[in-house]
């Protein structure tokens, strides 16, 4: 289990393991903590978890504790690590903030692999894991559903062309978003396609810690981009862009050769080469964004999506802090699906929302699990008013 569940730690991974020195910064930046005040939901203990495991197994004096039985993993342990690593939307806020940046945002999704492959990990979790085998996205969509449903919003299917379009499972289950994407694309004049096979990016099941499935469906992706000999690969999802363009190659344990962008930076090119011309879109109400903690934080993508809000709307807010900045709070992202933590997301999810609501009466996202997020905090009565994607924005912000 050992062996599997860090079969892709890198050099820097096993430094950031060995060298955390707890010092509990990182607790600062996470909603989780500042909500529970746990120690077991200080980034770092999660961190410290992991290096137990490993260095059980991977140093001397490790190995020579394990053998004489004063170094054991408990079920008391594990129990821990379901209630921890889930308490965590990986949004690396911890990372940005550590003094030595430290990646404790990877080790909570290490307990969750070795959950998996310990049979404990929970089972709505699993659930996307098993959907992606079955049916190539977390959610249950059908190909046929997915088909008919990008058919109807006018998204071409296995056609040669230049980008391949991979939208994520909340994205294929909406009509209206894929339309409003297939209207931007058109825009910036480039041939794309999307394929029948591939209703997902596959970071669900990276998120619940099979990372055998997630292999094999971003293998599938790039065996997809090159039957439709696509040059680009372009994601609608914050999270898709970070997994497919970052952790899709380390986790592989090859380079892909095939650039990924996100929409708003296909769009953003196209629009400062005065390809896509934006005008102000018909949104009264005062609009901030919410950040993609992947694509900004993680993915390094701030000024696209920024700068396309900023000249698509007329009461635009511009949030006080830069968008990879750990000073912005994370939303419930993911977690929002899982039910069981339902409870524990709307507290934290607060953080977030009353961040948001200093700025502006409603906002845009740039990741449909922060878009599920923002609504579920309208429903909560958190603070916002409107909750937008960006593809509604560009929508109405791009003049034919």
């Amino acid at each position: 289990m050992v062996s599997r569940a860090l079969d892709e730690l890198s050099p820097y991974d096993v430094w950031g393991l060995q060298e955390c020195m707890r010092c509990g910064i990182c607790r600062y930046a996470c909603p989780f903590w500042l909500d529970s005040q746990k120690a077991t939901d200080i980034p770092a203990w999660r961190t410290y978890e992991v290096n137990k495991v490993y260095s059980m197994y991977y140093t001397g004096y490790g190995n020579v504790a394990r053998l004489l039985r004063l170094r054991r993993v408990k079920s008391s342990e594990f129990l821990k690590w379901r209630e921890s690593s889930y308490n965590c939307t990986a949004c690396g806020a911890c990372t940005d903030v550590s003094p030595l940046e430290i990646p404790n945002w990877y080790t909570a999704i290490l307990l969750r692999r070795m959950l998996h492959l310990a049979g404990m990990n929970l089972e709505e979790v699993e659930e996307w894991a098993n959907n992606t085998k079955k049916l190539g996205n977390p959610l249950g969509i059908s190909t046929e559903q997915w088909e008919e449903t990008a058919k109807s919003a006018g998204l071409p299917l296995n056609e040669k062309a230049d980008i391949l379009y991979v939208p994520s499972a909340l994205e294929s289950r909406e009509g209206e978003i894929l339309q409003q994407v297939v209207n931007s694309m058109i825009a910036t004049g480039e041939k794309f396609t999307a394929s029948s096979q591939i209703s997902d990016v596959g970071y669900y099941s990276y998120l619940a810690g099979d990372f055998e499935t997630a292999r094999e469906h971003f293998t599938k992706i790039l065996e997809v981009a090159k039957q439709v000999e696509a040059k680009k690969i372009v994601v609608s999802d914050g999270a898709g862009l970070f997994f497919l363009r970052w952790q899709a190659p380390k986790t592989l344990g090859h380079k892909i050769d095939i650039p990924i962008y996100h929409l708003t930076e296909i769009i953003y090119d196209a629009y400062k080469k005065g390809k896509v011309k934006i005008e102000v879109a018909d949104f009264k109400d005062q609009i901030t964004v919410h950040d993609s903690e992947f694509m900004s934080k993680l993915g390094g993508v701030e000024k696209p999506p920024r700068e396309l809000m900023k000249a698509s709307i007329f009461n635009y807010r511009e949030p006080k802090f830069s968008p990879s900045s750990h000073n912005l709070f994370t939303c419930g992202h993911h977690l929002e699906l899982i039910k069981e933590k339902s409870d524990t997301v709307k507290r934290a999810r607060a953080y977030s929302i009353k961040q948001l609501a200093s700025w502006g009466e409603s906002v845009v996202t740039f990741d449909p699990n922060c878009l599920l997020s923002m609504r579920n905090g309208i429903r909560d009565s958190q603070g916002i008013k409107n909750a937008y994607y960006y593809t509604n924005i560009l929508d109405k912000a791009i003049k034919r």
